[in-house]
């Protein structure tokens, strides 16, 4: 059988039903695996970056991640534990005295609960993407405002289950930086992106563009918002490889989003930006990695079959066990999920809200298996 032809004729089928302005899709599987496929190695992309100025989609252009973002953070605190700097029993109140919450349960939360999302903690109601903010103080300054403070928990730590939480995240890129001594974004592409040659990918978006890099340099990006604002305009991130956020208008046609989604406050939560090629870097190391921790069951997920471990979450199609994570945010959707087992990945992007990127990646799944 001609897998590729099958994955290609599987990502047009998508493209065309979902009317999406693009789509990327990356497969790879290990040559050593045990499917008929092994050796795939695919990126396929349709459709427009811009479906304004008709832009053609390219394999090395670059997306917004959003919430497989946190991957990256549980990895993050994974190699803080094993340099014996953190354990996931800890109490956050051990490592960031500084952040207290006004329900006084909060003292009992642990590293281990912010990553499986069982802390009892609310998620964020307003991540201001149009009000975005730049400097290295916006996380705590967040961590610190009564949006985060002021809300009770749903539940005492680790006795209500699982509810989603993108708080617990931008504490746990807190954490990060306290214990590693260095700013989380730092923190990410020393330890992660360098080591695994990620040379596209960044937790600081507005330093894609010559006029954000210049705005960090003379440090206007910590108070000159409409600055910032240009700096991440959809328009001029275009221009530097980065595909543009889109949504629908009443009459369902597809429009550009004025704005784009960052926010310094919610980058270890949110906005990583990366490419193809990188998250199959990404892909092969976490097929390869020893440490099985990260995926051991801490959760179910109310409503469904998947379980939930230390920052992954878990579920099986066709006798096999995935992880992976879905992001989504305004103007962009994203799955990445590996199978170990099988030594495949398959990565998922789409430059529109509400693109089922998740449903097309099980349909990819299933022409391979």
């Amino acid at each position: 059988m001609d897998y590729a032809a099958l994955i290609e004729k599987t990502t047009d089928e998508a493209f065309a039903v979902h009317d999406l302005p693009g789509l990327a899709v990356g497969i790879k599987i290990g040559a050593s695996g045990p499917l008929p496929a092994a050796g795939l190695d695919i990126s396929s992309v349709r459709g427009y970056s811009d479906f304004e100025s008709k832009t053609l989609l390219g394999e090395e252009d670059v997306f917004h991640m959003a919430s497989v973002a946190k991957l990256f953070v549980a990895e993050g605190v994974a190699r803080l534990t094993r340099e014996g700097k953190l354990r996931i029993e800890d109490r956050l109140s051990d490592h960031l005295p500084w952040l207290r919450l006004d329900d006084p349960r909060g003292a009992a939360i642990t590293v281990g609960q912010l990553l499986s999302h069982t802390a009892g903690l609310p998620d964020i109601r307003d991540y201001r993407w149009t009000d975005p903010e730049a400097d290295a103080g916006a996380l705590r300054r967040f961590l610190l405002s009564v949006d985060v403070t002021a809300p009770p928990l749903l539940w005492p730590p680790g006795e209500g289950g699982f509810r989603y939480s993108n708080i617990g995240y931008d504490i746990l890129g807190a954490l990060i930086a306290e214990v590693s001594g260095m700013a989380f974004e730092t923190y990410m592409e020393r330890s992660i992106f360098a080591e695994l040659g990620m040379r596209d990918s960044t937790f600081l978006t507005f330093l894609r563009t010559t006029e954000g890099r210049r705005l960090a340099i003379a440090g206007e990006h910590m108070f000159d918002t409409e600055k910032l604002r240009a700096a991440l305009d959809p328009a001029l991130l275009l221009r530097y490889g980065a595909v543009a956020p889109h949504g629908k208008d009443g009459d369902r046609r597809i429009v550009r989003q004025a704005y784009y989604p960052y926010h310094r406050a919610h980058a270890p939560g949110s906005t990583l930006t990366s490419t193809l090629r990188d998250m199959k870097k990404w892909g092969d190391f976490c097929i390869t990695r020893q440490e099985e921790a990260p995926w051991r069951e801490q959760a179910a997920i109310p409503a469904g079959d998947e379980k939930m471990g230390l920052g992954w979450f878990m579920r099986k199609q066709n006798g096999y066990l995935l992880y992976g994570h879905e992001g989504s945010d305004d103007g962009f959707r994203s799955s990445f999920w590996i199978c170990p087992d099988l030594k495949l990945q398959i990565t998922v992007l789409a430059n529109i809200d509400r693109a089922p990127v998740k449903k097309i990646g099980k349909k990819l799944f299933d022409a391979l298996t």
